[in-house]
């Protein structure tokens, strides 16, 4: 992912939680709005109720590498937030990556 894809600014963030659509699945909750961009701009969350800083910072690995293994891409255009759920932990990557590209086609947000 470069470094200009990547959801930073707090008020994108607001933005994005206030005005964007959202989706739920098993492990994560996935947040998305159109940007207006020729580009996608992603972030990866995960709250303190995932639990210590270890447990989160493994989440936010799962997801990132979840996305990285599905293979293709975020429409351009949007911005994207996947914030972890407490039960993430628990499951292997391939089990996200299943989840993340269910809810990701559902919402008709990948790229062909």
């Amino acid at each position: 992912m470069l470094k200009e894809s990547t959801l930073r600014n707090q008020l994108d963030f607001k933005v994005v939680y206030n005005k964007g659509k959202s989706k739920v699945s098993r492990f994560m909750v996935i947040i998305y709005k159109k940007n207006g961009l020729k580009y996608s701009r992603l972030a990866y969350v995960s709250s303190k109720k995932v639990g210590n800083s270890v447990r989160r910072n493994r989440s936010r690995r799962l997801m990132r590498e979840a996305y990285r293994l599905l293979g293709c891409e975020v429409k351009n255009g949007y911005d994207v937030i996947f914030i972890a759920r407490n039960s993430i932990n628990d499951h292997k990557c391939e089990e996200v990556r299943r989840s993340m590209y269910g809810v990701l086609r559902s919402e008709h947000l990948l790229d062909k």
